[in-house]
């Protein structure tokens, strides 16, 4: 009996020991903090059970339902239309089509909802769903899509908008080409994403 206890004491120190070996590696502590910090720096995938993605949406709610029902997020318009071009560096270039967005119409869509990209002039009409909305900060969200059109690997769509800033950068990918738009208040310029600018614009407004 003595010796059953003896055994099972050196055990249990053998497995206790082993334990702390492992766990209080140099390497495996600095993996551990590696892993606490990239979590950390993660954006927040939303759960999208409520209504709207953003909690604090600030707009009148006739707004709302009405963009509700809109799936085309923005229209061309004519380049002398653009009245805010100096807020756009994409303008500055003068390449592109100039287009009309109204922010609310993505700010009401949840995952599964479907948009839709009229960009005639670049050859692109498709619609896309919603399969992802993160929350990059407490201001700004983004909305990351698939087309329905094509293999998803190389048809998809990002949308990063700032509610505070009403600036929205939109990436699109497609066996087409690939395109980005900025917009500012309401109006922006869509080009060929080469010539275009990157999400830590929004950072910048």
């Amino acid at each position: 009996m003595k010796n059953k206890n003896i055994l099972l004491l050196l055990a249990v120190t053998f497995v206790v020991a082993a334990g702390l070996v492992f766990f209080l590696k140099p390497d495996q502590a600095t993996k551990s903090v590696q892993n606490i910090i990239s979590d950390e720096n993660q954006p927040e995938i939303l759960n999208t059970d409520g209504e709207y993605p953003r909690k604090n949406l600030d707009i009148p709610s006739n707004d709302l339902a009405k963009a509700k029902t809109e799936m085309v997020l923005f229209h061309e318009i004519q380049d002398e239309d653009l009245t805010n071009s100096v807020a756009l560096p994409l303008s500055k270039s003068g390449k592109g089509m100039a287009i009309a967005y109204n922010q609310n119409i993505i700010e009401t869509k949840n995952v599964g909802d479907t948009v839709k990209f009229q960009m005639f002039e670049y050859g692109i009409n498709r619609e896309g769903t919603i399969v992802e909305i993160e929350k990059v900060d407490s201001d700004i969200l983004r909305w990351r899509g698939k087309f329905n059109q094509g293999s998803p690997e190389r048809n998809f769509f990002t949308i990063t908008q700032s509610q505070k800033d009403q600036y929205t950068i939109i990436q699109i990918y497609s066996d087409k080409g690939n395109y980005t738009a900025e917009i500012k208040n309401g109006q922006g310029v869509v080009q060929s994403i080469d010539e275009g600018v990157e999400d830590h614009e929004l950072h910048d407004h």
